[in-house]
């Protein structure tokens, strides 16, 4: 796609972002050089640097985008799941097809770029509190289990998850297995038993 005059800012910034994230995504962050961007957008470098400081800006620009493309989906699949276990796999199944197209260490190189992670931990803490209300929500309707502190099983997902991003590259399985797994033990390891048969219908739906 060539960048002419004719285009507005805002839609040569929007084409950037999805063409830059793609590319981050399916390269991984360190392959992509803001060079290799401008090329593939047939765009001169001078017109990229315009609308982004350096790299960094660019890709948290690119995760900013992916994140509200998630929670969109995510009030979506709200209003239109039965209760919060369907919210769960529905989402999840959507995370397990947006992995498929990632580069592995993307989640390693991410760690080089200081904002961005700094930017990401502030999202994570700002969830905290939504996290924990929905997984009262499920208790409230049976799905999960009430003997259970829910302040700490977020805390041993997140260093779960953390360990497995952390060592992609060790890993000895697709990124997907290993999630797959986890999702698996963790949830059902909250489940009544309503939720167990929830959750089987839920999968064997997909």
């Amino acid at each position: 796609m060539d960048f002419t005059e004719k285009q507005s800012h805002e839609e040569q910034r929007n084409r950037v972002i999805e063409v830059a994230g793609k590319m981050f995504a399916e390269q991984g962050i360190r392959k992509v050089r803001m060079d290799d961007v401008a090329a593939a957008l047939t765009m001169s470098k001078r017109t990229l640097y315009e609308m982004f400081r350096d790299k960094e800006e660019l890709l948290l620009e690119c995760i900013k985008v992916n994140q509200q493309k998630k929670l969109e989906y995510a009030n979506e699949v709200a209003i239109t799941s039965e209760n919060v276990l369907e919210i769960v796999v529905r989402i999840y199944q959507q995370g397990m097809d947006e992995m498929r197209s990632f580069n592995g260490s993307f989640f390693t190189d991410i760690k080089r770029y200081p904002k961005v992670c700094e930017w990401l931990n502030l999202r994570r803490e700002e969830n905290k509190g939504k996290t924990k209300a929905f997984f009262l929500a499920g208790v409230e309707q049976g799905i999960f289990r009430k003997d259970l502190n829910y302040d700490i099983f977020q805390y041993l997902m997140g260093l779960s998850m953390n360990g497995y991003f952390n060592n992609v590259d060790s890993l000895q399985w697709p990124i997907t297995e290993v999630m797959e797994t986890v999702l698996h033990t963790n949830i059902r390891g909250i489940c009544t038993e309503k939720g167990q048969q929830l959750f089987n219908h839920y999968l064997e739906k997909k």
